[in-house]
């Protein structure tokens, strides 16, 4: 009876270790690090992963590989978490004051806006008199989102000043609805009839009386 070479015996293949924990959580923080890790939440499912992936070939290295993948795993993870907050502190208080800065100069040019639908009205139906905000907008001689009083983060009004033997006058301030780190703005503004434009530091009532168009609390506008 003929014997088998054991050469030509068929012996199984090697089973490669697992190590697609490891390859999940590498490109988690991989893909992390270059976003400032702003899926946070696929920050931590990667260093989540990679724990698992290192416990498990510690534990079972022949069926769980890529125990270097998920070190640097969790590692670059962890640094992206790190990252988050320190990003954040710097660009977050930036952002708010390039849009609080946005804010007052639309302010600005709100007030201007303002005074001259004042002019304009005062030649024209107005007969020398001023108006209200609202009789402005109601004549569509100035922008009808103002009918709120509040645009861009400020507050609005515009009277009209009428003081028996004296010329009419009209009052314009412009406030911030909220002031602060994280308010809307910090300035306020304010203008009349001399088309002087004035400013304060801070949510500010600025009218001047009757006899004194200049805001006691303001300052001209340079």
């Amino acid at each position: 009876m003929a014997t088998q070479d054991s050469d030509s015996v068929i012996q199984p293949a090697a089973v490669r270790p697992r190590q697609g924990m490891a390859i999940t959580s590498l490109v988690l923080g991989i893909v992390g690090f270059f976003t400032c890790g702003v899926a946070v939440v696929g920050t931590i499912t990667g260093i989540v992963l990679g724990i698992i992936a290192l416990s498990r070939a510690r534990k079972s290295p022949q069926q769980y590989g890529g125990k270097e993948l998920a070190i640097v795993g969790i590692g670059i993870n962890g640094l992206c978490l790190f990252v988050i907050p320190v990003i954040a502190a710097i660009a977050i208080p930036n952002m708010i004051k390039s849009q609080q800065a946005a804010h007052e100069a639309a302010a600005i040019r709100t007030v201007r806006e303002i005074g001259t639908a004042q002019n304009l009205y005062s030649m024209t139906r107005g007969k020398g008199h001023f108006a209200s905000l609202d009789q402005l907008v109601a004549e569509g001689i100035i922008e009808g989102s103002l009918a709120s009083q509040e645009v861009r983060g400020y507050r609005f009004t515009s009277t009209s000043v009428e003081i028996p033997g004296m010329q009419p006058m009209f009052d314009t301030t412009a406030r911030p609805i909220s002031t602060g780190t994280f308010g809307t703005g910090n300035r306020s503004f304010a203008s009349n009839e001399t088309f002087v434009l004035y400013l304060a530091d801070g949510d500010v009532e600025m009218k001047g009386t009757p006899a004194n168009r200049k805001p006691a609390n303001g300052t001209p506008f340079q």
